[in-house]
């Protein structure tokens, strides 16, 4: 039996901020924030703010305090270079860019579109987080 991904916890420098974000982004997207933990682990130093869903849970974290200021480039080791959700449809990555936009998001090319070096009819929408971690939500068809 393969052993299925379950949960990913990214560092963010403004734990509030974050949480405010993903809140509207995981909503957008349909998971239910009110499946949602935000507490204290003592034995790591940090405050959390956990999504749970049945397939992922996400979690957000506050830095180490001599950490905070340091700004982490995509491509420095460790660093997450982004992270994808798959729509079922063209339509479906339109509709989310037309409610993501709203949101004070840097979106990047500034609106979605075919990348046909990444893969034919690979259609998506690229954009930051307040913490200039990357997200996108892409649709590929690959018919």
């Amino acid at each position: 039996m393969p052993y299925r991904f379950h949960h990913l916890h990214i560092t963010v420098k403004d734990l509030a901020a974050s949480e405010r974000f993903y809140d509207q982004f995981l909503s957008i997207l349909g998971w239910d924030i009110s499946n949602k933990y935000k507490g204290e682990l003592p034995h790591a130093n940090m405050s959390v703010v956990e999504y749970m869903s049945e397939s992922l849970d996400f979690a957000i974290c506050s830095p180490k305090e001599d950490l905070a200021c340091l700004d982490i480039d995509v491509r420095t080791p460790k660093a997450v270079q982004h992270m994808a959700f798959e729509a079922d449809s063209k339509q479906e990555v339109d509709d989310f860019f037309e409610k993501i936009r709203q949101l004070d998001v840097s979106i990047l090319h500034n609106q979605p579109k075919y990348y046909k070096k990444i893969a034919p009819q690979y259609y998506a929408v690229f954009f930051e987080d307040p913490n200039k971690v990357r997200l996108e939500v892409f649709h590929y068809n690959v018919k």
